[in-house]
């Protein structure tokens, strides 16, 4: 009788520390996600700025110097997102090879290169936001974001971790483009063809959705996106007002960054209501 009791004793008390230890852990995976969410929005900011800054630096490269003080004050600003960044990697023990260091180096390089023209500039800068956009989703990985075993988490995540920003990526890049064809008052073949060719991506990947955008904000995505096609092909882009062009594709880009973070509130809200598995 007395093993009987001290055999179901020792049951009782694997399964209450078994229960206790998966409690502890949903709460944990729980608090990692939410933090996630914290560090990947200040990817989603860097890489907001970071496209604004391709954008001014194209235009200033091609003649536009009253860019020259927005662009300043725009550094000032990314050299804060990474400060962030790395702060936060070391805060959560963040994995060295997927850290910040190495984006911030090619920026840091690009600032200190005098000798740059447009297409150099818009090519570095390209390259270092492609860049912020694979450790944007290393860090939602491995924060159990876009890798969550819950599909309602999982989900909403990938688009707003993927498909989200490479859109604000391609509507950055017209931005750039469009900005630096006024600027010079020329359109060339090569550009004409690599502007056409990045708004058929904006086209593919708003396909690619799996939740829709606003109606107010598709609007103005496609009112946007389909002036640039029309002027592109009546050639009236290298005459139209760079100022005008870059504030137009702001708007738009900024309203894309602005459902990104409020769905990222909504995403925090549902991990937080994930119930228990047991």
């Amino acid at each position: 009788m007395m093993l009987i009791s001290v055999f179901v004793i020792t049951c009782l008390t694997i399964i209450t520390l078994a229960l206790g230890r998966l409690v502890w852990s949903q709460k944990a995976d729980k608090a990692r996600s939410i933090h996630g969410i914290l560090g990947v929005s200040v990817y989603i900011e860097l890489i907001k700025l970071t496209q604004q800054h391709r954008g001014m630096h194209s235009g200033f490269l091609n003649g536009k110097l009253e860019f020259k003080e927005k662009l300043t004050s725009l550094e000032s600003s990314i050299d804060q997102c990474y400060t962030d960044l790395l702060k936060f990697e070391k805060n959560h023990s963040y994995p060295e090879n997927l850290s910040a260091h190495y984006p911030y180096k090619q920026w840091q390089r690009l600032l200190n290169n005098n000798a740059i023209d447009s297409a150099e500039s818009f090519r570095i800068h390209s390259g270092i936001i492609a860049r912020l956009l694979d450790a944007l989703w290393d860090m939602s990985d491995e924060f159990s974001l876009t890798s969550n075993h819950n599909i309602e988490v999982r989900s909403p995540a990938q688009q707003l971790i993927k498909t989200l920003p490479e859109l604000t990526e391609s509507l950055g890049q017209i931005r750039a483009l469009s900005v630096q064809v006024a600027s010079k008052q020329e359109m060339t073949p090569d550009k004409k063809l690599q502007l056409l060719f990045t708004i058929e991506k904006i086209e593919e990947h708003c396909k690619n959705l799996t939740r829709p955008l606003p109606a107010e904000t598709y609007k103005h995505l496609t009112d946007f996106t389909q002036n640039i096609k029309r002027d592109i092909q009546q050639s009236q882009l290298s005459q139209q007002n760079p100022d005008t062009l870059f504030q137009e594709a702001t708007r738009v880009i900024n309203q894309l960054f602005d459902v990104i973070h409020i769905e990222f509130e909504t995403l925090k809200t549902t991990i937080n209501g994930i119930k228990k598995l047991f």
